[in-house]
């Protein structure tokens, strides 16, 4: 019984066709037409080029074509570049723990010609006759000489063609695009002695010469990056450290603006993160994050690349040693008074200058304690405090459909007795209501208003903005660009003016009526950067816009509102459709019942 079994199973186990092998690796390689860029553009530069060329069409699933000035490969080399690992770059395993190029493994163009149509042309630089060769599927089609300039043109062409499964998981060209993008910041950072040109659906994006670091920062992050950056330059025995972080003035509500290099490689590390976030210490608010674009130059010996398919990580033989290392080298490039940009020149900055950048508790309670308690003289308060209002809370409408205790004593106890309202800790907004009392959360109050706003604006034809007296102009880098070219008709539905100014740079004229009129130019970077972190969990771009503006203009935690502004936001949350949540799903307010602090108090 047992040999009948064997002979039934002993062909069931088969070596794959090469073809089938290469589709598979593909998968590890190559996931999105941004992966094929990334792959081809390594290539470009481990073969010497100085001069980067990258052509998209639909995305990159139509055509991905890069073009460079480098060495260029004969006939045979060309030939075998396509055959899976192989590889110029590494001839023993020996080789493998001291990778100094991009690429090493030799799987990424075997990969690539698998899943889609592939035209190279390459002229070696000492040759005036290159190669031509056309692979589809990973089948060469035809091998021919051809002429041309020195170096290496590789033209992608409907990527996972002949993989439908993989194909459908691809998403739309403009987000397939903003990939593309985010991959050749990180290339154009890296090699600033590098020129780079980018040309999608024939139109030139950016055209980049060969610059000082500072300067390609500024040309790829915007200017207004490159004017608050601040050096870090620090050799150890072990490595060196350079490159800069970003100011108080840039920093981003996500991480989207981090960049570290290892020996010129993008990477991904949560040691070194983890370093640079404790280097800034408590000194950034929570929610906020920094921005910097480090290098870090060290021995290949002590780094292995070759522990992720991608190489997006790194794994280092001293991990402690490194966090120590980064932690101290970025902070003593921060003992500078540029990390205050707005405050070095002008050292007569206003109270409410020093209020809006740090906080003031203190100022708060010996205002409020000198003001008095039970009777505030509000004249004096409100000239006090108007200007740290953050906007101007309209009235509301109509009543509430919902039947909810409102806040009382009514409109006309209000205006006898000054402490109808309190603020704590410039946070929480304290009421009165019959049951007891309850607790609202002023940034989550005002989110769930500007919320319904601006999702009734999307219906409207017409919504109300207000033009301000003196526009903003931002300086975006290609990403933020593009996002905002994608919501740019919902933004100015909401309220938004916004014209072009040439190339990447907005000008920002109004903005939806009621919003606070300060740092429009920060609201909207950091309305970009909330529309692409809520990508993954929502669908629907409307509602993304919705949560997006919201949650970036309203009032924030730690900011001061007058007793009346208190009043207007309360009575305006009541007109929401729900006045419990916030978009989010955090709540609103909490109550505490008369009877829960009777019991707190022991009371019988």
């Amino acid at each position: 019984m047992l040999s009948r079994v064997c002979l039934v199973n002993e062909n069931r186990i088969k070596v794959l066709p090469e073809n089938l092998i290469n589709k598979i690796a593909a998968g590890e390689v190559i996931d999105r037409p941004s992966s094929v860029v990334k792959e081809l553009i390594e290539n470009s530069i481990d073969a010497g080029a100085d001069r980067i060329t990258v052509i998209i069409k639909d995305g990159g699933k139509e055509l991905i074509q890069v073009i460079d000035n480098g060495s260029g490969m004969n006939e045979q080399d060309a030939i075998m570049s396509f055959q899976r690992h192989a590889t110029s770059k590494i001839a023993s395993y020996r080789d493998v723990g001291k990778i100094s190029t991009l690429g090493f493994r030799g799987e990424a163009l075997a990969s690539i010609a698998s899943v889609s149509r592939v035209e190279l042309k390459t002229v070696p630089s000492d040759s005036i006759e290159g190669t031509l060769m056309v692979i589809e599927g990973g089948t060469v089609q035809r091998v021919e000489h051809t002429g041309g300039n020195p170096g290496t043109s590789l033209a992608v062409k409907n990527i996972f063609y002949n993989t439908p499964a993989r194909r459908k998981f691809l998403r739309a060209g403009p987000t397939e695009y903003r990939h593309i993008l985010a991959m050749l910041n990180r290339f154009t950072l890296a090699n600033p002695d590098i020129g780079f040109a980018l040309v999608n659906e024939g139109n030139e994006i950016f055209n980049l010469k060969p610059a000082p670091l500072k300067e390609r920062i500024g040309q790829v992050l915007g200017s207004r990056v490159g004017d608050n950056l601040i050096e870090v330059n620090d050799d150890t025995a072990v490595m060196q450290i350079t490159g800069f972080v970003g100011n108080f003035d840039v920093l981003r509500k996500s991480r989207n603006d981090q960049y570290l290099f290892v020996n010129k490689r993008y990477v991904n590390d949560r040691t070194i993160s983890a370093a640079l976030f404790a280097a800034f210490g408590e000194s950034i608010p929570k929610g906020t994050f920094p921005l910097y674009i480090l290098f870090f130059e060290i021995d290949p010996e002590r780094v292995d690349v070759n522990v992720h398919p991608t190489k997006s990580e790194v794994k280092f033989a001293d991990q402690q040693m490194m966090y120590s290392l980064v932690r101290g080298a970025v902070k003593r490039a921060l003992i500078t008074d540029n990390i205050i940009p707005d405050m070095q020149h002008n050292r007569s900055a206003s109270h409410n200058d020093f209020d809006r950048r740090f906080g003031s508790s203190l100022v708060d309670d010996m205002r409020q304690f000198t003001a008095g308690r039970a009777q505030m003289n509000f004249d004096a308060h409100k000239k006090d405090t108007q200007q740290s209002l953050p906007l101007t809370i309209e009235p509301p409408q109509t009543a509430s459909p919902f039947p909810v205790q409102s806040p009382e004593p009514p409109a006309q106890a209000r205006q006898n007795d000054g402490a109808i309202v309190w603020q704590l800790h410039n946070k929480y907004i304290l009421s009165q209501i019959k049951s007891g009392l309850v607790v609202i959360d002023q940034h989550v109050a005002h989110e769930r208003i500007l919320y319904e706003k601006a999702k009734a604006s999307f219906k409207a034809k017409n919504m109300p903005s207000q033009q301000l007296l003196f526009p903003q102009t931002i300086d975006l880098s290609s990403e933020d660009y593009e996002a905002l070219m994608e919501i740019l008709p919902f933004l100015e539905k909401i309220g938004f003016i916004l014209k072009g100014f040439g190339g990447k740079t907005v000008v920002v004229e109004g903005v939806p009526s009621g919003m606070r009129i300060r740092s429009e130019n920060k609201i909207l970077l950091d309305i970009l950067d909330e529309y692409r972190t809520n990508q993954g969990t929502e669908i629907d771009i409307q509602e993304r816009v919705a949560k997006s503006f919201s949650c970036r203009s309203a009032i924030m935690a730690g900011e001061r509102l007058t007793p009346e502004a208190m009043n207007a936001l309360i009575d305006q949350l009541f007109t929401t459709q729900n006045p419990y949540f916030c978009p989010h799903g955090r709540p609103v307010m909490i109550t505490i019942s008369i009877d829960e602090l009777d019991k707190r108090f022991d009371r019988k």
